[in-house]
Parts: C-alpha cells; structure tokens; sequence
C-alpha cells in the first residue's frame, strides 16, 4: 500500500480495505531473522501478476527500506497507526521482534499521555530466531529476543502499565506444534500464527535459499523445472491436514488441563523442565504482574516521567 515515493498510499489502503477477506492491517516494523533490515525480491522473482498485486515494476530488484519513511519516534509511529486505522477502518496494530523492554516503556507511557483510543489494536511478537531462509546468518542466530524470553516480557509490561485489555498480543515465532502453541497461551497470548509451520507442510526443507530462486522443493521459486515438485492438489491437502492436526490437538491438551479452550490455558498450567532435570512452575518461574498503581484505571496524572520526557508523545 505504498506509494511511488515509499509513502503510504491512502487510496490503495482504502482499496484493500473494502475486500471481505481483509479483516485488519499490521503495521510491521521487523520479522523474524531480519530485525533492522529491509527485504529483497530479486527481480527474477517479480512477475506481471505480483508487480501489479505489489505495485512494483515488473523484472525489477525489489527493495523495501527497512524502517517506515513517516515513524522516526514513537509518537509519529502512533500516529502512523491511527491514520491507517482511520482510512482503513480496520483494527491496526504492530508486528516486531523485541530487542529490549525500554522501547515498550516508551510506546506505552505515550499511550497514557494520547490516551487508550490512540494505542495499537494488537502487538505481534516475532521471534528473533525465526524469519526465510533468505535472512543473514549473523542475524538469524544472534539478533533479537527469542519468544519464550520477549512474549511474557511483552505481556507483563503490558500488565504492568495497565494495558493488557486494551491491546491484544499474537505470538509469532516457530510455534510448529500443539505444544508449542499451548505455552504461548499459558504465557497470556490472544492469538497465535505460524508461518513456518505451514511451510514445512507445504514442503519446505529449510534449504535456506528462498532468496536465489533455486528452492529445490519449488516453494520459493519461479524455476518451471523445479515448481513441477510442487503439486498444489497434494500439498493443499497436507496443509489442510496440518492446521486440523494442530486444533485438534491443542484443544486435546487445553481439555486435559481442565479448561474448556486453549484460550483459558494459563502459567500454572506449563511446567518448564530446568537444567536439573526437574520441573518448575511457568507461574513460579514468570509471575503475573498487577497494574502499578498509578496505571491501574483509566485516568490518572502524567507521571514525573512523562512530564521529563515530552518527546515520547
């Protein structure tokens, strides 16, 4: 939804916004294995129907910035939120991959000061070790905070700043199987994603070359002798299976909790083994954090904080 010059373009948003499927919009400002790097589709890649889906030129190298041209602080990048949200009318929200806690204190003390109507509908949490095949090794295995560490930290602060009705979290991440997804809503997720999940049942080996167009299982290329591995009849079907396979399951294990839906899973339910082998309680190991005091209801005075710190708002 970007405009020749790489601003966003209110018009094709609007657009996109009137199709039945589109249910909201995702602000994203890093993913997975590539957090403070913008993407590459080599122009090999970009054919007549994704340039026009994309809106980029046909054949071309493909380079998309890695940050947002109208959010350079916190309070541009709210307002980016809301002006999406105001053009689309659809829930907007961020999707990121946390580095450290001082930037959601930040997001969420210029929360306070706007007021609840101006935060984000939803945080997507990335995990720093997920990401395409196409991403640097060096970020791939040392840039970013795994979910396990960055999903409770993101719900306490949360919690903490009294914030937690208001936004919803989705936990993004190599959540591949039932268990996996069951600890993110032990952890307090609304919701959870799974892209590589999805990918390994259509076929994905993690040869690591989506970016070269050589994918030997034909998942990430546009190469006719190697797409010929890809039957959609067959692999549709896996798909299908796979995202069955994880419903039932995870309502399997939400049942044998004593909870009616996964939803109602909470950090007494999870048990982490630790290094002695032994089991310790995710409510033990993670308390739940209560609003601090003077974030526990909806009005309030500025903090001393916020009234050091204007540039957050």
């Amino acid at each position: 939804v970007r405009a020749a010059d790489g601003t966003l373009s209110e018009s094709k948003l609007r657009e996109l916004a009137r199709l039945p499927q589109i249910r909201l919009f995702e602000l994203k400002l890093s993913q997975g294995a590539k957090p403070g790097m913008g993407g590459l589709l080599p122009g090999v890649k970009v054919t007549e129907e994704i340039a026009r889906i994309r809106g980029i030129p046909p054949g071309q190298d493909s380079i998309s910035p890695n940050r947002h041209l109208e959010a350079g602080n916190v309070g541009e990048l709210l307002d980016l939120v809301n002006r999406i949200r105001d053009q689309s009318g659809k829930p907007t929200g961020l999707k990121y991959v946390v580095g450290s806690r001082a930037w959601l204190d930040d997001l969420c003390l210029a929360i306070w000061a706007r007021g609840m109507a101006s935060a984000p509908d939803f945080l997507t949490i990335d995990s720093g070790e997920g990401g395409t095949g196409a991403a640097p090794m060096s970020l791939m295995d040392s840039v970013g905070l795994p979910l396990r560490e960055s999903l409770p930290l993101t719900i306490d602060q949360l919690d903490h700043y009294g914030l937690r009705q208001r936004i919803k979290v989705i936990a993004s991440g190599k959540l591949v199987t039932p268990a996996d997804a069951a600890w993110a809503y032990c952890v307090g997720a609304d919701f959870v994603t799974s892209a590589r999940g999805f990918m390994l049942a259509l076929g994905c080996i993690q040869a690591l070359q989506c970016n070269r167009n050589t994918c030997p299982t034909g998942v990430t290329t546009h190469s006719r002798r190697l797409q010929r591995g890809l039957d959609p009849a067959d692999k549709a079907e896996r798909v299908k299976r796979y995202a069955l396979e994880m419903h039932k399951s995870l309502s399997m294990i939400a049942h044998s909790c004593g909870v009616p839906q996964p939803r109602a899973l909470r950090r007494q339910h999870c048990r982490i083994v630790t290094d002695g082998r032994r089991s310790v309680s995710l409510a033990e190991l993670c308390p739940n954090v209560a609003p601090a005091e003077n974030f526990a209801n909806g009005s309030r005075e500025p903090s001393i904080l916020e009234q050091e710190a204007p540039q957050l708002v």
